[in-house]
């Protein structure tokens, strides 16, 4: 945490720098470079989109799990919390069902 602080402090001292000795420029932009700099912030934009739909799906995907895990150890538990002899005594009438 102490880091982060640290890094917000140093860019907050270079933006203001930057800021404080500001001077007029009297300079042409070319339209490729204007070009350039559209496609790198397109680039960075698409990036981030991708990167941000990859790990949504990872998360969605660890609680879907983790509810499926969840839902099956209570099955067990409901399933080894039956009484055996009731399967027991149902299972010869069956047999004498078809039997019969």
């Amino acid at each position: 945490m102490k880091g982060i602080k640290k890094l917000f402090r140093h860019t907050y001292f270079v933006i203001l720098a930057a800021f404080f000795f500001i001077t007029n420029v009297s300079a042409y932009i070319d339209p490729s470079t204007t070009a350039m700099v559209t496609q790198i912030v397109a680039g960075a934009l698409i990036s981030l989109g991708l990167v941000f739909g990859i790990f949504r799906q990872k998360i969605i995907l660890f609680f879907k799990n983790a509810k499926v895990k969840r839902l099956q150890k209570k099955i067990e538990r409901e399933n080894s919390a039956k009484p055996e002899s009731t399967t027991a005594e149902t299972e010869p009438e069956k047999e004498k069902q078809v039997v019969s």
